[in-house]
């Protein structure tokens, strides 16, 4: 269970949840460039469960440049649509 439900993740404890890479099966998605990464990795930590990875990477737009932008990856697909409504450091 997450921590906003006062419970320990085994994984947080170990140090295991947080990748430094995405593996194939993770749920990916792609947001622009967050202000501060460190409050986007804390409301991961505090409101979901699944191991997960954050990295910044580069992506082709409409017209043809290259942008900077941040790649998160978790594993469980139900805590990707959570992070996607609930988490206010990716909403525009």
């Amino acid at each position: 269970m997450s921590l906003n439900r006062s419970e320990v993740n085994p994984l947080s404890a170990l140090g295991l949840r947080k990748l430094s890479f995405i593996p194939e099966h993770f749920s990916k998605i792609t947001v622009g460039l967050i202000p501060d990464i460190r409050l986007l990795d804390h409301w991961i930590n505090y409101n979901l469960n699944s191991r997960y990875a954050i990295r910044e990477t580069f992506s082709v737009d409409s017209a043809n440049k290259m942008d900077k932008v941040i790649e998160i990856g978790i594993e469980d697909p139900k805590e990707l649509t959570m992070l996607t409504l609930g988490c206010p450091h990716i909403q525009k």
